[in-house]
């Protein structure tokens, strides 16, 4: 008696699947590689790519935000924002300071050293997104957005 289950009927529909998952697990960590390469180029020794995103999005904001609402932000988990946030505070990339409307919350906002190196970090970002879009016409990138968003949408149900 097999224990293998029967075939899938829609076995060619599934290897696609696996192809476009692999893909997409290989392109994070191409691009994640890659900039990870172009901050040292920079000189940016004490700052991870990961962390520049908290970075990012506090440039986004315009306005100091706790640590969760920026775990809500990145969407990554509370112990690992506030470990970057003590990594960045430690480096001088950030700082925080008390919130006044809720005495237990610290709010967080880039120092003048991340401001002053905003230009470095968005020319990395334009210079991997170049690379990584090479040869897409504007249509293929709009496309490619809307069919990652319904793949995450999907995801997040």
């Amino acid at each position: 008696m097999s224990h293998l289950a029967p075939p899938d009927p829609d076995l060619p529909l599934r290897r696609q699947q696996t192809e476009a998952y692999l893909n997409l697990f290989r392109i994070n960590r191409a691009m994640l590689s890659r900039s990870e390469a172009m901050f040292v180029e920079e000189g940016l020794t004490d700052v991870t790519p990961a962390q520049s995103g908290v970075l990012m999005v506090l440039f986004q904001e315009r306005r100091p935000m706790t640590a969760r609402e920026l775990s809500a932000s990145v969407e990554l988990a509370e112990v690992t924002v506030g470990r970057f946030v003590a990594a960045l505070e430690k480096t001088g990339w950030i700082e925080r300071r008390p919130d006044p409307s809720d005495a237990r919350a610290r709010l967080i906002q880039p120092t003048p050293r991340a401001y002053e190196h905003l230009p470095t970090f968005i020319r990395i970002s334009n210079a991997l997104l170049d690379d990584a879009f090479a040869g897409f016409s504007r249509e293929d990138i709009e496309r490619i957005t809307r069919d990652v968003a319904k793949l995450r949408e999907n995801l997040s149900r």
